[in-house]
């Protein structure tokens, strides 16, 4: 079951991703990420509620905390990079800068969980590295100034470490908690942090236009259930009951399905140095996965 649920992760993210990338055309960044906590945080709620989970769910102090910080992390923070980098590259671009999210997790397993690389995790993370180099080609898709380009890399690769530390903090106590109550307290983590760090933002002004109806509020409702509701609940799931390698493994495919439905839906072309990098990154993730469970 984890492995379908680690699968579904996958296409519930790309889809998430190709639709964000479109409420992004509408809303800033901040605006967005603001928005689809806060809507996702209802609906987790209703869920809970309605599942039983939020009665009486034993817990200690200490992992409400941990909790807490993986939501501030991975949700708050981590997803207003990753909607930065989107608006800076593209869907595809960003597809590729997401394959960091592999290595990443692999690195912060070995720091925090004592995992060992090896060699063949830094040949993955190599050919990951050189897929954001072809990406930055003629012929991808519309030309992308240098600087914009590496801000936006950079940005993605800050999104991918923050990701992959929040659910290393999280994964030794994972099992133990009830998946949609998890998901909440982790939710409830992202909305502190974005509620935090709101008053020092320039773009503060821009959330509030967020909630006014508008046209853009389709792509950012469809945008939340897809790729912050189902695919959060989704991706804990393929954590909590399969091997932490495989689900990565598996989610990992979201970067070609992120391209190709970037070219349905976006009309982002699909081009022969597109399917290179995209080649390059998802079999660097492959390797950095492979060594991670295996070594």
């Amino acid at each position: 079951m984890g492995k379908l649920l680690a699968l579904g992760t996958a296409l519930l993210w790309a889809l998430g991703v190709v639709l964000y990338k479109k409420s992004v055309s509408f809303v800033t960044p901040l605006a967005l990420s603001v928005f689809k906590s806060l809507v996702a945080f209802v609906l987790l709620a209703v869920t809970t509620i309605a599942l039983g989970q939020l009665r009486a769910v034993p817990f200690s102090t200490a992992d409400l905390l941990r909790f807490l910080a993986s939501g501030a992390i991975g949700i708050g923070i981590s997803d207003t990079l990753y909607f930065m980098t989107l608006s800076r590259l593209g869907a595809s671009r960003t597809a590729l800068v997401d394959c960091l999210y592999s290595p990443s997790v692999i690195f912060f397993s070995a720091l925090m969980l004592n995992e060992r690389l090896s060699p063949i995790a830094i040949g993955g993370g190599t050919l990951i590295v050189a897929s954001v180099f072809v990406s930055s080609k003629r012929g991808f898709e519309a030309p992308v100034p240098r600087q914009q380009l590496w801000a936006g890399c950079a940005l993605g690769g800050s999104a991918m470490a923050t990701v992959a530390f929040a659910v290393v903090l999280v994964k030794p106590i994972l099992p133990g908690y009830p998946l949609a109550w998890v998901s909440l307290v982790r939710m409830v983590g992202g909305l502190a942090a974005l509620i935090v760090l709101l008053p020092f933002h320039p773009d503060r002004k821009t959330v509030y236009d967020a909630f006014r109806p508008q046209p853009g509020w389709k792509w950012m409702l469809l945008a939340t259930i897809f790729g912050s509701y189902l695919s959060l609940i989704t991706w804990l799931a393929g954590f909590k009951y399969s091997q932490a390698g495989i689900a990565a493994l598996l989610n990992q495919t979201s970067t070609v399905l992120i391209v190709l439905l970037a070219a349905v839906v976006l009309k982002e072309p699909l081009t022969k140095v597109k399917l290179i990098a995209v080649g390059l990154a998802f079999v660097g993730a492959a390797l950095v996965l492979y060594s991670g469970m295996f070594n």
